[in-house]
């Protein structure tokens, strides 16, 4: 992973720009790696442990992730527009903004994560 890299000269605001920019591009590699792991685990579930309703659950957390990486993707389109910021109202809205997908991203995972776990858990049984 590439390294973030401050420059003296670099304002506050865009050191936190570079660092929104980081996180939401790792954030969509992640989302797109859990939409080939779905697949497959989808198929174990439904081929090797034979449970459909464990599959369904699994389809079912690939297409939320599927529209969830689409908010992830309009919102990375937006991300520029914080330079057009002036006030810190506007500084603010952006804040929040990264925060609550930062939520939506980390509560994503937990209930992704429940369903994997489920998977693993029927194979060692």
């Amino acid at each position: 992973m590439k390294t973030l890299t401050h420059y003296t000269h670099e304002t506050d605001e865009q050191v936190l720009h570079k660092k929104r920019i980081v996180e939401i591009n790792i954030w969509i590699s992640h989302l797109n790696y859990i939409i080939n792991e779905c697949d497959w685990l989808a198929k174990i579930a439904s081929n090797k442990i034979q449970d459909k309703d464990l599959r369904d659950s699994l389809l079912e957390k690939s297409e939320n992730n599927s529209s969830l990486l689409n908010e992830f993707y309009s919102y990375r389109s937006t991300l520029n527009s914080f330079y057009e910021c002036n006030d810190l109202d506007c500084d603010l809205y952006y804040i929040d903004l990264h925060s609550t997908y930062c939520k939506k991203y980390l509560k994503h995972l937990e209930n992704y994560r429940a369903v994997k776990d489920q998977v693993f858990l029927k194979i060692l049984l």
